[in-house]
Parts: structure tokens; C-alpha cells; sequence
């Protein structure tokens, strides 16, 4: 058995020689092979960033509750809105001054009981209260709330000469018009 062991040893040796060879040659001689980086992966998308919700702020209301003298300019057909245009009135004396002070000529001002100034145009929008009750000035006889707002509409663009011929003192409360009162901005008389 020793010459397997002898022949298994040689087989064995040159086995080595000639890898060791093969390796020691290809070590000195290396094949050019084009280096290439592997791609770079995709970076991972980061998590989503909630997007908030908007919370809407607390709306203040147009007016602060109490009463306010105005033209009406618009009156929504379906009565949960009228648009306003904020003005003062002056009574007695202080209507003939007031007058005076906006340019009507004093022989025309001492006649005065009533005076309205508009001074700002800007316009309000106001929600009417589902508790809305009308003071319309007598005129037609009026029955249901669909004639007063029908009133309400034609006596808010009612103009005597270049001014309108009515105003009217809203009473507000939280944020909404409880009652309105018609005016006259012209002396009855």
C-alpha cells in the first residue's frame, strides 16, 4: 500500500504545482477587465410628512352686538343675509349742524329734523337671525314676512332726490340681526 500512498502523494504534489503555477501567472499577468461601480441604489424616500389640517380660526363677527343706523344695499331673496353700509344720523340741532358741515346751504339746513351721514363706503355683510322681526313703516298692508321682506327690499332702494329715503337701525347680537327698524331720512313733514 505504500506505492498508493507514494503515487497519491505525488498526484497530490503536482496538483499544487501546477494550481500554485497557474495562480503565481495569473497574479503576474491580471486580464483587463473594465472596472465598473455598481449602480448606486435609490436612496429610500423618507416617510411622508403629514400634511396639518387647517383649523379655521374662530370668526370674529362683523359688528359687536348693539345697534347700529345703516342702508341697507342688498337683501339675500332668501333671508339669511343683508348687506350694509354703516352710517350716522343727527337729530334736532345737531342735524342742522351736521348738515351745514357737509355742505348744504344753511337756508336749506335750518328746515332739518334728520340728518344722515355717510362717510365710509364700506360694505357689511350681516347673517339675519331666524328670530328676524321687521319695524317696516307703515305703507301697504303687510301680512306675511314675504311681503315685509319684499317692503324691506324696495324700501332699501327707495332714493328721495340723490339720497336714499330710508335708513335702518339694526340690532345685532351675536354676530346676527335680531330686528330691524325703518327710518325715514327725510323730515315727515
Amino acid at each position: 500500500m505504500r506505492p498508493v500512498r507514494i503515487i497519491t502523494a505525488v498526484v497530490f504534489a503536482a496538483a499544487v504545482a501546477v494550481t500554485g503555477c497557474a495562480a503565481h501567472s495569473t497574479a503576474v499577468n491580471p486580464p483587463v477587465t473594465p472596472v465598473v461601480d455598481a449602480p448606486t441604489p435609490p436612496a429610500p424616500n423618507p416617510a411622508p410628512k403629514p400634511i396639518p389640517i387647517p383649523v379655521p380660526a374662530p370668526k370674529a363677527p362683523v359688528l359687536a352686538d348693539g345697534h347700529y343706523d345703516a342702508y341697507i344695499q342688498q337683501v339675500n331673496t332668501r333671508g339669511d343675509y343683508l348687506v350694509v353700509d354703516l352710517v350716522q344720523v343727527f337729530e334736532g340741532q345737531a342735524a342742522i349742524d351736521a348738515a351745514i358741515a357737509d355742505g348744504l346751504p344753511r337756508d336749506q339746513a335750518q328746515v332739518l329734523y334728520i340728518w344722515v351721514r355717510n362717510q365710509n363706503p364700506r360694505l357689511r355683510t350681516l347673517a339675519m337671525a331666524s328670530d328676524l322681526r321687521l319695524d317696516l313703516l307703515p305703507g301697504d298692508c303687510i301680512e306675511s314676512q314675504n311681503h315685509q321682506f319684499a317692503k324691506l327690499i324696495k324700501d332699501s332702494r327707495a332714493m328721495s332726490n340723490s339720497r336714499p329715503a330710508y335708513y335702518f337701525t339694526l340690532t345685532v347680537a351675536g354676530g346676527a340681526v335680531h330686528r330691524i327698524q325703518e327710518d325715514k331720512t327725510f323730515n315727515a313733514c
